[in-house]
């Protein structure tokens, strides 16, 4: 395990930083961490900078250099900076109008181990078996002299930085390496998704958040007419309601509900509740519990919806100057090492109609700005498309190319045909939907029959079907399942394996590799579009285009409404060849769909 480094230099004149600065290159990766007055680079400056590698260690005050920061940045240009955080730092740096080379110690971490969003001070103590103390963090960075408590906490954090980087580089393979670079090329675009932001149509959203506070009163009357105040006095508590159940419902039935790890009662979640109401409906009795267990599953929606997407988000839209909300994405972090968001979390928001009615409409509030267009794309069913290259499964790559695998499905559950453009045709292949991924996710007939709330015979008889008709898909899961129960890792078609524990979920582990490949594809995508768009701009054309967000399996993008159509082309072909990397000799028809519109839900 590499040990601590201490007795760092102090520097304090331009010509000091430019012979550090060119030793630190010199010697190869150099851990870098700022301390900075501010978050945002507009509002603040850079304090101090911290270098450390095997051969130097400094600790630089940029107050004390003429012209600060912005004015010596281009010095580290050429360097291999290996950070925690590479979109905090790449900011201060295209804000000194200099680009570097981020090394994040964090998506190496997330190449060998797939994914995690942790801290500093976490994976410091799980790694390195080291507690970092963070109590100088918020401390004042603008002082005129720094104490010592600060100096130290700032170079603490490029040793712990360093010391990660060199344990996790040596654990590192070829295939890992690639992973890493996968990830690493991403910042460059999720720093401009985050600073560009997106626009509110807050009148819009008034009046969605007004017509969900009129389901939540529909809910509460349905809720009250059967469980009345004095059985359960507050209708938010998880508890009340797990000792309200436990009271008054068979033990039988009581057995197969889920109970919390944490406190031993009964679980309250949305899923759970749909989960039980699916199973009762599968039973064809009883119909007033599947209407109360919806009722409440409805309610929790809908609070959940108040208190992520309600006035939250025109509060978000108040706070800035440009009005555009701006939503954090957080590469790698999910087990895959797909992305993760926050502040808002934009994954969440489902696609028009999809829950509780019109009502639910947030990507409509999400607009274009005045004389734009926003212009999106998504991969079509790109984890069955992956799923049926990795299994070399003809028919499922047929029908993903010239047909389509929801509406065969559908048509097996309707027992004829569907017509996808009916209003029928398309709730039977939302349902035929859910089949389909419930099966590749791992679902046994019990647990499809609960989601789709009918008898477990009907269940198997999907199950049958998608297995007699994708035989080699079928396999290819069985056979990963295999793997991970003899070796307890899975490989990853980009390179390397993931140790998927002591007590993996075997069909959810069957399926990452799956979902791993279809991030690979999507980051690939990403990063060919932002260079891109860097070279319209650079060319004067897209000069006002800006990437905007991802969403799973999606790129939206903002342009002038004269520059839509030239963006949308480019969009395609820079999807296209993300998913040719991967596969080069996969069919491209029907991959991608979306289009052009004034908002995130008219994109057509």
């Amino acid at each position: 395990m590499p040990t601590p480094i201490s007795n760092y230099i102090n520097v304090s004149s331009e010509s000091a930083l430019v012979r550090a600065v060119k030793r630190c290159i010199k010697y190869g990766p150099t851990a870098l961490d700022f301390e900075t007055t501010s978050l945002v680079p507009k509002e603040g400056r850079v304090r101090l900078v911290s270098l450390c590698n095997n051969k130097s260690r400094y600790l630089v005050d940029f107050d004390k250099i003429t012209g600060g920061f912005r004015k010596t940045a281009k010095l580290f240009k050429g360097g291999e900076w290996v950070v925690f955080n590479a979109g905090f730092e790449n900011r201060w740096f295209i804000d000194a109008g200099v680009r570097v080379d981020c090394l994040d110690v964090g998506n190496l971490r997330r190449a060998i181990l797939g994914g995690g969003g942790y801290s500093l001070k976490q994976i410091a103590l799980w790694d390195l078996d080291e507690d970092v103390d963070k109590g100088e963090q918020s401390s004042d960075w603008s002082a005129n002299k720094l104490s010592r408590s600060q100096l130290d906490y700032a170079y603490k954090d490029a040793d712990i930085t360093w010391r990660l980087w060199k344990y996790w580089a040596d654990q590192a393979d070829e295939g890992r390496w690639m992973g890493f670079k996968m990830l690493n090329d991403m910042v460059p675009a999720v720093i401009e998704m985050e600073t560009s932001g997106m626009s509110l149509d807050q009148v819009h959203h008034k009046k969605l958040v007004r017509g969900w506070e009129k389901i939540k009163v529909d809910k509460i009357k349905v809720i009250r007419e059967m469980v009345d105040g004095e059985e359960v006095a507050n209708i938010n508590s998880d508890s009340q309601w797990s000792d309200y159940f436990a009271r008054t419902m068979p033990d039988a039935f009581l057995k197969g509900w889920p109970r919390t790890e944490k406190t031993g009662q009964l679980s309250m979640t949305n899923s759970t509740l749909n989960k039980l109401a699916g199973a009762v409906a599968a039973t064809g009795k009883n119909d007033m519990l599947v209407e109360f267990f919806d009722a409440l599953a409805g309610y929790k929606t809908i609070n959940k919806y108040l208190s992520s997407f309600g006035e939250s988000l025109i509060t978000k839209s108040d706070l800035s100057p440009d009005k555009r909300i701006r939503a954090r994405f957080n590469i790698g972090a999910a087990k895959t090492c797909r992305f993760s968001c926050s502040g808002p979390n934009l994954q969440q928001i489902p696609r028009d109609k999809e829950l509780l009615g019109e009502a639910t409409s947030v990507r409509r509030s999400f607009v274009a700005g005045l004389g734009r267009k926003l212009v999106s794309l998504d991969y079509s069913g790109i984890e069955l498309r992956v799923l049926a290259l990795l299994s070399g499964d003809e028919q499922l790559l047929e029908d993903m190319v010239e047909g389509d695998v929801h509406s065969e499905v559908a048509a097996v559950i309707a027992g004829q045909p569907i017509d996808k453009k009916t209003r029928k045709g398309k709730e039977a292949r939302q349902a035929a939907k859910g089949v389909s991924f419930g099966i590749i996710y791992g679902s046994a007939a019990s647990g499809l029959s609960t989601t789709m709330r009918c008898p477990v015979s009907t269940a198997q008889g999907y199950i049958d079907f998608w297995e007699a008709r994708y035989p080699k898909a079928f396999q290819l899961r069985y056979d990963m399942m295999t793997e991970v129960n003899r070796t307890r890792n899975i490989r990853m078609v980009d390179g390397g394996t993931v140790y998927m524990g002591k007590t993996p979920d075997m069909p959810k582990c069957a399926n990452y590799p799956v979902q791993r490949a279809a991030l690979s594809i999507m980051a690939r995508a990403i990063v060919r579009h932002k260079h891109s768009l860097d070279i319209e701009r650079a060319l004067g054309r897209q000069k006002w285009t800006v990437m905007v967000s991802t969403i799973h399996d999606a790129l939206i993008d903002e342009a002038k409404t004269g520059d839509a159509k030239r963006c949308l082309a480019i969009m395609e072909k820079d999807m296209i060849a993300g998913y040719l990397d991967m596969f080069p000799k996969a069919p491209i028809d029907n991959l991608v769909e979306g289009g052009i519109g004034p908002n995130w839900a008219e994109l057509g």
